[in-house]
């Protein structure tokens, strides 16, 4: 008895610490939301971007508290996410008045050299991995634009919520418990957003979107690539989201509406993340811990 209480003791200070990683940003992002959406009332770009930069922050501090801190400069691609966040935001924010596609497929360009930039002096193959990292990217980042066109921001934000949710506990079952504590917080903080959006009934732009696009790349690429996660498992989560580009947004003041509404617009996101979760039991194998 005593053996066991003396080896439950670090797993349940493991438990806290990730409880506490993913909590501590997602609050942090919640209050600092309510104050955005308060200020922004009447100002849907100043909200976008504030909730941009605000999302980034948070999911830079789950980074950090996942992993230790910050790496720099960076040595591996898991390195990168924190600064691929803040740059994805940056960029984001920009592009909201000017060249939207050009900083979507820059940012786009960038995080494929992320992953494998060090690699082209010595196998010129690799470009062909960059060339399809960047259109996958830029893609869906041109596709979520037209998602957030056609969604309301709860919608928006709680779809993209589930998926990086679902995303986390694939990323988990494949073996990186890392990657899934960073892929659930960004979830949590996404649905606290999405909350504060129902609730005011106010959309939340198109930053939101774009910073998702990035960070869950990467997270389900480096799952891909090193954690065993399945490639069919990281696809169908990678595809989630697109689920909300059927319907269009209608305003409804009333507040059970929007709630029916939201529920039938978040159908085609759970089924196929389900789907997803479906194929990591079935094929995962564990690999390197990231």
């Amino acid at each position: 008895m005593a053996a066991g209480t003396i080896s439950s003791v670090p797993m349940n200070q493991m438990v806290l610490q990730s409880l506490a990683g993913v909590g501590k940003p997602a609050l942090f992002v919640f209050v600092a939301s309510t104050l955005c959406f308060w200020l922004s009332k009447e100002h849907p770009r100043v909200r976008a971007v504030l909730l941009g930069l605000i999302g980034a922050s948070g999911i830079v501090w789950a980074y950090s508290s996942a992993t230790g801190g910050l790496v720099f400069p960076p040595r591996e691609t898991t390195h990168w996410i924190p600064y691929v966040a803040g740059v994805a935001a940056v960029a984001g924010c920009i592009r909201l008045w000017f060249w939207r596609h050009f900083w979507g497929a820059m940012v786009s360009l960038g995080t494929g050299l992320t992953f494998f930039g060090s690699q082209i002096a010595a196998n010129t193959g690799v470009l062909l991995w960059i060339l399809a990292i960047t259109l996958a990217l830029t893609t869906t980042a041109t596709l979520l634009d037209i998602v957030e066109d056609r969604c309301s921001g709860a919608e928006l934000s709680i779809g993209l919520a589930l998926a990086a949710t679902f995303s986390g506990v694939a990323l988990f079952l494949s073996g990186s418990a890392v990657l899934g504590q960073i892929s659930g917080a960004v979830g949590l903080l996404l649905a606290g957003v999405g909350v504060l959006a129902f609730i005011a009934n106010a959309t939340v732009g198109a930053v939101i979107p774009f910073l998702y696009v990035f960070i869950l790349g990467s997270l389900l690429l480096v799952g891909c690539l090193f954690s065993g996660l399945p490639w069919i498992a990281g696809a169908l989560l990678w595809l989630a989201p697109w689920s909300l580009l059927f319907g269009q947004r209608i305003e409804r003041p009333r507040l059970f509406s929007r709630a029916g509404a939201l529920l039938i617009r978040l159908i085609g996101v759970v089924v196929l993340a389900g789907l997803a979760l479906a194929s990591v039991y079935l094929l995962a194998q564990p690999g390197t811990e990231y």
